[in-house]
């Protein structure tokens, strides 16, 4: 769990540094017209002319993109693997979505099958949230599901399974109005991965992304820190023996994964 708490670290840190001197969120109410103390239009132009030359994303448009970056393993890993991922994203006036595809050169130190020298993983997955707007927190909150398939390919050998997933996220980001300063937006998604047909080990748990600056922005290069704490039990070896299956189900564990590193959209 030490890199669950590395992880957190590197959160708090950021957070600590950046949301208090920069990010701003943008009024529901900043463009009424009927407040006495709205800015006029050149004094918006002046006090952000960053908005002008790269305006955020609102259009249905799939953008391809490429990831890459250090991954620390729980669940019986080696500790330090390679992560690569490709994928389109959208982001758009109402939506939010993202397909990818993705692989690490994890393999198992600490199974029932040692030694087991080779392995890795591979990974497909697809999200779509919505953006709701301000009948619901935020017009800056967006909440939808997705599905993900993962396989451990190992030297002995295969898991395979399919799980479901619900959450959201947030996008922090800087303002309009003259008062605001700096440069600054984040997004955080957090969502909650079902067990699925994972009867193997019934995986399942909270899934952490953090992405600076937040993708609705016009950028081409960010920052990803992924978390993910997982509850699992035990592998299942025969499902035809309810006694040791019982056993094996009821050997719970929690551990921890992190992966981070640089996303350059095109």
């Amino acid at each position: 769990m030490s890199h669950c708490r590395i992880a957190a670290m590197l959160v708090l840190a950021i957070l600590s540094l950046e949301l208090p001197s920069n990010a701003q969120l943008l009024p529901d109410d900043a463009t009424s017209s009927g407040s006495p103390e709205s800015p006029s239009q050149d004094q918006t132009k002046t006090a952000s002319p960053h908005l002008e030359t790269e305006p955020f994303l609102a259009h249905l448009t799939p953008h391809p993109y490429v990831y890459i970056g250090p991954a620390f393993m729980g669940g019986g890993y080696a500790r330090v693997a390679v992560r690569a991922e490709v994928g389109l994203n959208v982001e758009s006036a109402h939506l939010v979505s993202k397909v990818h595809a993705g692989y690490d050169n994890a393999h198992q130190v600490n199974d029932a099958d040692q030694p087991n020298p080779k392995g890795h993983d591979r990974y497909l997955g697809a999200a779509l949230y919505f953006l709701p707007g301000r009948l619901i927190l935020s017009s800056h909150a967006f909440f939808g599901a997705g599905w993900r398939w993962s396989q451990l390919s190992t030297s002995k050998y295969i898991k395979t399974a399919n799980r479901p997933q619900i959450g959201g996220g947030y996008d922090f980001t800087r303002c309009s109005a003259p008062a605001c300063t700096g440069d600054f937006s984040m997004r955080v998604i957090v969502d909650w991965v079902l067990a699925g047909n994972d009867w193997q080990n019934g995986s399942h748990g909270p899934d952490i992304a953090i992405i600076f600056p937040s993708p609705t922005e016009k950028h081409h290069w960010f920052w990803q820190e992924n978390v993910a704490v997982y509850r699992f039990h035990a592998t299942v070896t025969d499902r035809g023996n309810p006694s040791l299956t019982h056993s094996e189900r009821a050997d719970r564990s929690l551990t921890c994964y992190l992966d981070f590193g640089v996303v350059y959209r095109f």
